[in-house]
């Protein structure tokens, strides 16, 4: 698809909607049953359930990946997962109170995302430079062997 066509920018938009905001749901709708499977008892419904929605909430993260086009972009699985993992521990905290409960979440993925944007963007900068010398490295041998053969090449031009 082109980038700037209007069924490109439809087709951003319905993706966003369909896996980033509906990834985020089933993410977050994943984790509160998990926690509520774990902080009670719930033998007659077996073990396997909590890993199930392990599983799912890791689903969900990953249709929020693709939702938001970092597809192949792992690290960024990192900011999703934080918001969970933050209010895992502002439960964990018993005298927290609701105004933490929107803080806490916000700053966690705030601040993986700002740590995930720096490693991508030191490893875009470290390829670069990998090139760079690749590049260099080619054209002094290239350099080197047309030094070479321009003076056969007079030679045999007299």
């Amino acid at each position: 698809m082109a980038k700037n066509t209007f069924l490109g920018k439809v087709w951003i938009a319905l993706r966003f909607v369909a896996f980033g905001v509906f990834g985020f749901v089933v993410m977050f709708f994943a984790f509160v049953v998990l926690i509520d499977r774990v902080t009670s008892i719930h033998h007659e419904k077996g073990y396997a359930v909590p890993i199930g929605l392990i599983v799912v909430c890791g689903l969900g993260a990953v249709m929020m990946l693709f939702g938001v086009g970092e597809w192949g972009r792992w690290g960024y699985l990192f900011v999703f997962l934080s918001i969970p993992v933050s209010l895992l521990l502002l439960f964990l905290m018993p005298h927290a109170g609701k105004d933490v409960g929107v803080i806490v979440p916000t700053l966690a993925s705030v601040g993986t995302y700002i740590a995930v944007r720096a490693y991508y963007a030191r490893r875009k900068r470290r390829e670069f430079d990998k090139r760079k010398s690749e590049t260099d490295l080619l054209l002094r041998v290239c350099y080197r062997k047309s030094s070479r053969v321009a003076p056969l090449q007079a030679k045999m031009a007299a």
